[in-house]
């Protein structure tokens, strides 16, 4: 674990911020060019039916929601569906040997609409017994970095995560084999390759080498 961030990776952090920023333009959802591969990007904000909408027209599109409530389309590397395959694999994997947190289950990309904040986590963890579009916040979320998320954005839709009720948040970040964990009534860690991510007094007994994650 360690404390203090890569100045290479805040240096990349504040790059990405400024094109992201640059992108972020107009009102309303627009449909721009398909060589932008951040397509659609809203500046006045989306309904939960609206963004359902959208990822129904456009079936060979992936779109993700920022913080602001913002749309914008990623296109998610192997890389990217490998972690959320494994951490979504490793949760199940728990949920059978340690028979704790009954009447909750693991999902992956579901669309939540939480009081009007709407987000779409890689993976979670939610009450079964949710609706359709779950409006309780998830236990636990998990944010994949793609190549258009930031890392400024990323670490506000965590603490916005745990301002709406989220237990633990886990931002991964690929390209440099990080993990961030954000959690409630504890300090925010930064995990290397070197380290292990266990689940805390939430998910006891769940832990895996964060290279693990990464191979």
């Amino acid at each position: 674990m360690i404390q203090a961030a890569d100045p290479d990776y805040e240096a990349d952090c504040r790059t990405r911020q400024e094109g992201f920023d640059q992108r972020q333009f107009g009102y309303g959802i627009m449909e721009l060019s398909t060589r932008n591969r951040c397509a659609m990007v809203t500046r006045a904000g989306v309904t939960i039916q609206e963004f359902i909408d959208l990822v129904e027209r456009h079936p060979d599109q992936h779109f993700d929601l920022t913080a602001e409530g913002e749309i914008i389309e990623v296109s998610p590397k192997l890389i990217h569906g490998l972690i959320q395959a494994r951490v979504a694999y490793l949760l199940n994997h728990w949920f059978a040997t340690a028979q704790t947190l009954v009447g909750y289950v693991v999902v992956t990309e579901v669309a939540h609409d939480l009081a009007g904040w709407l987000c779409r986590p890689d993976v979670s963890i939610n009450r079964a017994d949710d609706e359709a579009i779950p409006k309780q916040a998830p236990l636990l979320a998990v944010e994949i970095k793609s190549d258009a998320n930031t890392y400024s954005d990323l670490r506000a839709k965590a603490r916005k995560y745990l301002e709406l009720g989220t237990k633990m948040v886990w931002l991964v970040y690929p390209d440099k084999q990080l993990i961030e964990v954000y959690q409630a009534d504890a300090d925010d860690q930064i995990l290397t390759a070197d380290d292990s991510l266990d689940g805390g007094a939430m998910l006891p007994g769940f832990s895996v080498a964060v290279k693990a994650l990464f191979e």
